[in-house]
């Protein structure tokens, strides 16, 4: 496996003192991340997918990787807590239920917090796209209080409403679009789809495919040569969603 190799590399750096800290970024399965840390228990973090929408995921297995990492007492950082940006605008019945109970939170704060109050949990990597994210961030971050009792029963009253919702669980990473050869823009038809699936929005939906595929590599352009497949690190079924797209848009 890769990481073993690299982790014979990474040891010998930290011997010769050009490292002082060592883990590794992880998007497969259970069993795997406990092969890995089985065979390298000096590994001293692990850097998972968390977020309350993918946490009973059975693609990402979210709950099962963070079990097993502490299982294995490693200590965790958090990478798409807010799942590429969607949970900072979660679907409408969401956003009631956090509303109702803390009507002054932002809704990325739900997302952070939740996470962040997890045990383990030693940073949340958080995209920022402009000053008032970060400033929003800081202001719940910065002297840091876990969810309480009351704001986790919201939580998974959201969780339940977003386990209904069947949209394609892209993040935009855009890992899948390097190499397709019609140069399809996956992610943003993607996008475009979910403006219908999660808010009923159709029409906004066909106006965001028209303007991302514009200059062509419409949905039914596919090849289904599976090369954004084995690049998705959200393991999504790629080529029947473009399907899906393609029968709705084109």
């Amino acid at each position: 496996m890769y990481i073993f190799i690299v982790a014979d590399f990474v040891k010998e750096q930290k011997e010769k003192g050009l490292i002082k800290h060592w883990g590794f970024s992880f998007h497969a399965t259970p069993d795997i991340l406990d092969e890995i840390l089985t065979a390298h228990p000096d590994a001293e973090f692990v850097q998972l997918q968390l977020n309350y929408a993918d946490w009973e995921n059975p693609k990402v297995t979210a709950r099962e990787n963070y079990e097993v990492a502490r299982k294995h007492g490693k200590s965790i950082i958090v990478m798409e807590p807010v799942k590429g940006g969607a949970l900072a605008e979660p679907p409408v019945e969401v956003q009631k239920i956090f509303r109702e109970t803390d009507s002054e939170a932002s809704f990325a704060s739900w997302a952070i917090r939740y996470v962040a109050s997890l045990d383990g949990i030693i940073t949340v990597l958080s995209g920022m796209s402009n000053l008032s994210q970060m400033q929003d961030n800081l202001s719940y971050m910065e002297n840091f209080k876990p969810l309480n009792q009351e704001e986790q029963t919201a939580i998974r009253k959201a969780q339940e409403i977003m386990t209904g919702i069947k949209s394609i669980p892209c993040t935009s990473c855009h890992y899948c679009t390097s190499g397709c050869p019609q140069q399809i823009p996956i992610p943003e038809i993607f996008s475009a789809r979910n403006q219908q699936l999660i808010w009923g929005q159709l029409e906004k939906g066909v106006e965001e495919y028209r303007n991302s595929t514009k200059n062509g590599g419409k949905a039914s352009e596919c090849i289904a040569c599976g090369q954004c497949e084995s690049a998705c690190p959200q393991q999504i079924d790629v080529i029947n969603k473009l399907k899906e797209c393609a029968d709705c848009f084109d």
